[in-house]
């Protein structure tokens, strides 16, 4: 996880966009598999194009370290 993390923190190119979307390939073409035949090119599509908008959309200067992670939680208790 700590890889994808640095991808995404450092993406400057569209081969650390492409390296990204590489990395959950797998997860993809899984969850096309029960889509019609005709349609899983489209579908998969579709999902990469949504993943490179939510990566552009990611702000990694705004994750919480460790201990404001717990203190955010157990304030939500």
């Amino acid at each position: 996880m700590k890889k994808l993390y640095e991808l995404v923190d450092n993406i400057h190119d569209k081969e650390t966009m492409l390296k990204i979307i590489r990395l959950f390939e797998p997860k993809i073409k899984k969850s096309s598999r029960f889509i019609t035949y005709s349609e899983q090119e489209d579908i998969e599509q579709e999902l990469r194009i949504e993943m490179i908008k939510a990566i552009q959309r990611f702000d990694t200067s705004n994750i919480p370290g460790f201990f404001e992670f717990l203190e955010r939680a157990n304030s939500e208790k």
